[in-house]
């Protein structure tokens, strides 16, 4: 027998729901993703399911559409069909978005929505695939959940080859990613340094433009780095050279902390999913599935409140 949704067919390991109205076997991943059964709409009519009622027709894994079983795309959505656990028609994992027409483009740090069937196969993996010791795909889509599209073949290359790609998000919002992903010990460390290079900056600010003013002055047309830094070195004393220089340097280290987390954002993301998917599937290994997507997943409110105290600190420092 088949799953209704999927097309693929069950074997003794697959974890199988039925539905109560009318008997229909379904993975539990592809019951879970449609939301529905397979032949709820026709639950009102008595309807009693039969596997040779299931082979009259394919469901579309992604939008839930009835479709002739010889159709290879679906004539509600146009998505590709599965056949035997296949998808038809093969393209790129970049060539549309995996979330929806109205979500990001496939790959982005930021995307929102769940898999189907046919993600996997974009992505030239299996959920059964080992992404680390005793660790399945699955396990890390269930606890990644938003954009495990962009995070699954990133964790695959960390563990094939050690290698991983630079990180955008965790760049350009150093800390605050980090407690969004809910790693919020690092996520402290690193809002705590930049932070710092913040009101370092923000407080000698003055003090250099004020200095850099008056070195421009006294050099009149001959001013340039190297002469302005020549100048600085010879003629202020270590106080005033140390007041001129903080807050250049603040604004350098807040750079390379941001290049520094764009670098490693993905490899200790790995790692910390890691960490908790097998302490919860050896604290809880037979709900541990529920138990993923419990603990998983992202913190909004932490992303919300970080956002909100950046935007208070720069209106404070206007009055300042």
């Amino acid at each position: 027998m088949r799953c209704p949704v999927c097309g693929v067919p069950f074997d003794d390991n697959d974890d199988i729901v039925v539905c109560p109205e009318c008997g229909a076997p379904h993975h539990r991943i592809c019951y879970e993703r449609l939301g529905k059964c397979a032949n709820a709409e026709q639950h009102g009519d008595s309807f009693t399911w039969s596997e040779k009622e299931s082979s009259a027709f394919s469901i579309c894994p992604s939008c839930g559409a009835k479709n002739p079983k010889d159709a290879i795309f679906c004539s509600s959505c146009s998505r590709p069909l599965t056949d035997n656990g296949e998808s038809e028609f093969k393209e790129p994992p970049r060539a549309q978005s995996p979330f929806g027409n109205a979500g990001p483009q496939a790959g982005m740090p930021f995307g929102f929505g769940g898999f189907n069937s046919d993600m996997y196969g974009a992505m030239g993996m299996n959920r059964d695939e080992e992404l680390s010791d005793g660790v399945k795909a699955e396990d890390y889509e269930k606890y990644v959940k938003a954009s495990a599209f962009y995070y699954l073949p990133v964790f695959r290359n960390i563990k094939r080859f050690g290698k991983s790609r630079f990180n955008f998000s965790s760049a350009l919002f150093s800390g605050g990613w980090f407690l969004y992903r809910k790693m919020y010990l690092i996520g402290a460390i690193f809002l705590a340094l930049m932070a710092a290079t913040f009101v370092a900056e923000t407080f000698f600010i003055n003090s250099f433009i004020n200095t850099y003013n008056n070195i421009i002055n006294s050099l009149s047309t001959r001013a340039n780095i190297f002469t302005i830094a020549d100048y600085a070195m010879k003629n202020l004393s270590p106080s005033e050279l140390w007041m001129f220089l903080i807050s250049p340097i603040a604004a350098l280290l807040r750079i390379v902390i941001m290049v520094v987390s764009g670098f490693i954002g993905n490899k200790l993301y790995f790692k910390h999913c890691t960490k908790k998917i097998t302490k919860i599937k050896n604290e809880n290994p037979s709900g541990y599935s529920s138990a993923l997507e419990k603990v998983g997943g992202t913190n909004n409110i932490a992303a919300i409140v970080v956002f909100v105290c950046y935007i208070a600190y720069n209106i404070i420092t206007m009055f300042i």
